[in-house]
């Protein structure tokens, strides 16, 4: 049953990844790479054990299956206890590497107690983003699904700029603008293009909803760009980096309704977007390559669904 069991979850597993597409698929398994790097490379003993409780602990408390596997298994507390001591032997392999045993050893059999702790029941009541555009569902729930990623970027760039490191706020930049591209990769209804009462309309809606989203979230890291200091090249970076951003969203949110297959958002995205993106960031003139993309994107929007509007 528990090999079974472990079977269906690797299947899930890959399942969500195909789900969230070949970008977050990466750049989840570089941060997951970071963080085990960190954990090896950090030098106070206690970073690892609270790591490990805090992982397992946290998928124990958000876990659904519980009513479930009470159906197939005598005893459920003991069948997590093998789960969870899996999921602990990456932590214990860690700290073996590390040298220390002692805690190699007491950190499986501190985990075995988890399944023995009722689950908290927290009453979460969502959070109204009233900074971002209303209009733009799409991008609202990217947002709502990486806010914690971008807390992370926004965290790790005010470390950066704290030390006087301002590329740290610039690779951030960078990073966050690849990842709320996010908001377009799914493939849309084509019913959806039914509540724009024109083109002209369409493209409004979208050169607002992007150029608003894409400026305020990139705001902090353009203070955080300039508060060593206001330099020509900072104001130069953070300006084209943001107006590539939005170039890249209206590419993104175009050439959806272009192709739209999840296998042709993920090539246009790595081929063109990202590479052309980058290429701005650095070089003012690459926003004439990606004013050239947003105007065949618009030509062949139109030419496909110009039957709608008339």
């Amino acid at each position: 049953m528990f090999g079974y069991y472990v079977r269906l979850r690797l299947q899930s597993g890959g399942r969500l990844l195909k789900e969230l597409g070949i970008v977050r698929s990466v750049l989840l398994v570089g941060l997951l790479v970071l963080a085990v790097a960190i954990l090896c490379k950090v030098k106070t003993g206690w970073m690892l054990p609270v790591a490990c409780l805090l992982v397992i602990g946290a998928y124990h408390q958000a876990r659904k299956d519980r009513e479930f596997l009470r159906r197939f298994t005598d005893n459920v507390s003991v069948f997590f206890c093998y789960e969870y001591l899996l999921l602990s032997l990456p932590f214990a392999v860690i700290a073996g590497i590390r040298g220390e045993w002692l805690i190699a050893l007491c950190m499986p059999l501190g985990i075995c107690l988890l399944p023995f702790v009722p689950p908290v029941r927290f009453r979460i009541t969502p959070i109204r983003f009233g900074f971002l555009y209303a209009g733009n569902m799409e991008y609202l729930r990217m947002f709502r699904r990486m806010s914690w990623l971008y807390l992370i970027v926004i965290g790790m760039s005010a470390l950066g700029c704290l030390n006087g490191n301002v590329r740290v706020a610039k690779v951030g930049m960078l990073v966050w603008g690849i990842i709320q591209s996010g908001a377009y990769s799914y493939v849309p209804d084509a019913h959806l293009l039914q509540k724009f009462k024109s083109y002209h309309i369409l493209q409004r809606e979208l050169w607002k909803a992007n150029s608003w989203n894409a400026s305020v979230l990139f705001l902090p890291f353009g203070m955080m760009c300039l508060a060593g200091g206001f330099r020509a090249e900072g104001v130069l970076f953070f300006f084209s980096c943001l107006t590539s951003g939005i170039l890249y969203l209206q590419s993104m949110a175009l050439f959806r309704w272009v192709c739209p297959v999840t296998v042709g958002i993920a090539v246009m995205q790595l081929v063109v977007c990202i590479p052309l993106f980058a290429w701005t960031c650095f070089a003012w003139v690459g926003c004439l390559a990606e004013l050239t993309v947003v105007g065949i994107l618009s030509y062949a929007v139109w030419i496909k669904w110009k039957a709608i509007w008339k």
